[in-house]
């Protein structure tokens, strides 16, 4: 059967008149992971409440997986999760994923307002599309599940994007050898919280809270024949390519944001979630 197409301009214009207003939002299925700072109440549960790690909403994640598909990852664990309004909602947590990043937005909160560079008394958000890898098998070869987005604020947006380059600069020498035309983003890498639990207070003095910071995994061993394995592979590689192009509306929605189109509430992510305030950074980063 011969494809069904369209004009180019005129798909375009069509596709336009749709549109609400509102964010523009991706054009295939993912889910949004959110930077969860653990809490010393949880010690006896342990996992991502108490050490830090990722969460998303239940709903969420089952309504991918029936649509795609997909089987729910292996080791996320389900939690109720407070929200601001006194509510709670079912999440399932990890304390880390497997990712290999794709391309990233980010912008500065103040006031219930959303502006595309830094501005006093703004708080960094990162939005970071990603290809999720699973192991169906501990240390088995790594698959690729679906993009996600991994989304964080304040101080864990800049750990989460110091990640991605801790890892690029981890990886450089041994890449150098074996792949030097393949970017670092088609490596997998981990990243999350590992190991005991750590807290840093941030702030400014007299204003500080404890978080639970967001970090890669940098295995002692690594060799090319380890950095091999977490090569995503030339189909994965093929389809981040794919929804990279995909995403580019989605990416420049936050460098031409008009203030005024981001009110509260109009924000696509785990805005509704209750994360403790982070103090607002000294200075951009």
């Amino acid at each position: 059967m011969d494809p069904i197409t369209l004009d180019s301009d005129l798909a375009k214009q069509l596709e336009s008149g749709m549109h609400t207003g509102e964010a523009i939002e991706l054009p295939f299925p993912v889910i949004y992971l959110w930077a969860l700072n653990g809490q010393p109440s949880y010690k006896s549960t342990g996992g991502a409440l108490y050490n830090g790690g990722w969460a998303c909403k239940a709903e969420d994640l089952q309504a991918l997986c029936d649509q795609q598909r997909l089987a729910t990852p292996a080791g996320w664990k389900h939690a109720v999760i407070a929200t601001r309004d006194g509510g709670e909602f079912e999440a399932v947590t990890t304390r880390s994923v497997i990712v290999a990043p794709i391309a990233f937005r980010t912008s500065w909160l103040l006031d219930s307002k959303r502006f595309p560079e830094y501005v006093e008394g703004g708080r960094r958000h990162v939005q970071l599309l990603a290809m999720l890898g699973m192991r169906t098998t501990e240390g088995g070869p790594i698959d690729p599940w679906n993009p996600v987005v991994l989304t964080a604020k304040g101080y864990q947006a800049k750990n989460l994007m110091g990640a991605t380059e801790t890892w690029s600069k981890f990886i450089g020498g041994v890449r150098m050898k074996i792949a030097p035309n393949v970017p670092s983003w088609c490596f997998y890498t981990s990243v999350g919280t590992f190991g005991e639990r750590v807290s840093l207070n941030v702030g400014k003095p007299g204003a500080q809270s404890p978080i639970t910071p967001i970090i890669p995994y940098l295995p002692d061993n690594l060799d090319e024949a380890m950095l091999s394995r977490l090569f995503v592979g030339q189909d994965t590689a093929t389809a981040m390519g794919k929804y990279l192009t995909q995403a580019t509306e989605w990416l420049k929605a936050w460098k031409e944001a008009d203030v005024d189109q981001f009110a509260a509430g109009r924000v696509q992510d785990a805005e509704g979630v209750y994360i403790p305030d982070e103090p607002v950074d000294e200075i951009p980063f």
